[in-house]
């Protein structure tokens, strides 16, 4: 647990052995001001990642798997000005910067990594080893790499329905 004073977490949070929460206040020289909020009944297994430059920010009831990782940023720019590959990870400076969001009654499954940028909506599923690097609408299935909508309940019908 890094940068406590810059984490908020609701009631009857539970965490599996190894999780690494990280509010990242200074890396090498740069300084920032980042958030991470964590909402009520969020229940996170071993050996997940979470970090923040910004603003990570978890809704209520939420369900994340082991192995996961959710950040708002890189070690380095690989979009538009590039870093250079010659230069060691760890002094990269980091970069991105885009706040994620997961709502509500979400479910994460193992080995998901959540990008800088991402946005998941209330009540969807994101299915084990997925790459989240964009939007998923609420309540949707997504899985793959880059994670894709799969499946979208219907609450006519009370079902999940195939949208691919």
């Amino acid at each position: 647990l890094r940068g406590s004073c810059a984490i908020q977490m609701g009631q009857n949070f539970s965490a599996g052995t190894g999780l690494w929460l990280e509010a990242v206040l200074r890396h090498n020289n740069q300084t920032f001001t980042p958030r991470i909020r964590i909402g009520s009944n969020v229940s996170i297994s071993s050996w997940s990642h979470i970090a923040a430059t910004r603003h990570v920010e978890i809704g209520d009831d939420v369900l994340i798997g082991s192995k996961v990782i959710i950040t708002d940023h890189n070690h380095g720019q690989y979009s538009g000005r590039h870093t250079s590959p010659l230069i060691p990870p760890n002094l990269r400076p980091l970069g991105c910067d885009k706040e994620v969001i997961v709502g509500r009654n979400v479910w994460i499954g193992d080995g998901v990594v959540v990008g800088p940028g991402s946005k998941i909506g209330e009540g969807s599923v994101i299915g084990a080893n997925a790459v989240v690097t964009g939007t998923i609408p609420p309540f949707t299935l997504a899985a793959g790499v880059p994670a894709i909508a799969l499946k979208r309940y219907d609450f006519n019908v009370k079902e999940w329905i195939d949208i691919r």
